[in-house]
């Protein structure tokens, strides 16, 4: 018996032993990836934290290629996401509020005063314009 030959006859009696035991092989792998679901996860995280950090612009160029060519489908979901969870959101947001209250008014502040003169411009303009609903 050559070479080719036994390797065929390897790949047969595979075949077979597969075939016969195909619900064990298969539980058995269940039951692995149960066992292992949390390591597999950390090491999938984990390569995927590598590539992104040695791969920045690669993954930036696609980003910005993929949010170009969606834009529609991301809003669209965004507004069905802001639809279904509105009471959600804004439950959310009320308690946010109540709890950062200094962080937000740090914020508004700095906002403010780093657009002070575009802001003053635009009121000007807007105040010219609507003169007779005074």
């Amino acid at each position: 018996m050559n070479q080719s030959e036994k390797k065929a006859k390897m790949r047969e009696y595979n075949k077979k032993y597969y075939e016969e035991n195909k619900e064990k092989i298969k539980e058995k792998q269940r039951e692995y990836y149960h066992k292992n679901k949390e390591k597999e996860r950390e090491h999938r995280n984990e390569y995927a934290k590598q590539y992104r950090k040695n791969n920045k612009e690669k993954i930036k160029d696609y980003d910005k290629r993929y949010y170009q060519d969606n834009k529609e489908k991301i809003l669209e979901k965004k507004k069905e996401y802001y639809k279904e969870n509105r009471d959600e959101i804004m439950k959310y947001q009320k308690e946010y509020n109540q709890n950062n209250k200094e962080k937000r008014q740090a914020s508004r502040k700095k906002y403010y005063q780093k657009n002070k003169e575009k802001m003053k411009k635009y009121q000007r303009e807007y105040y010219r314009k609507n003169k007779e609903k005074k």
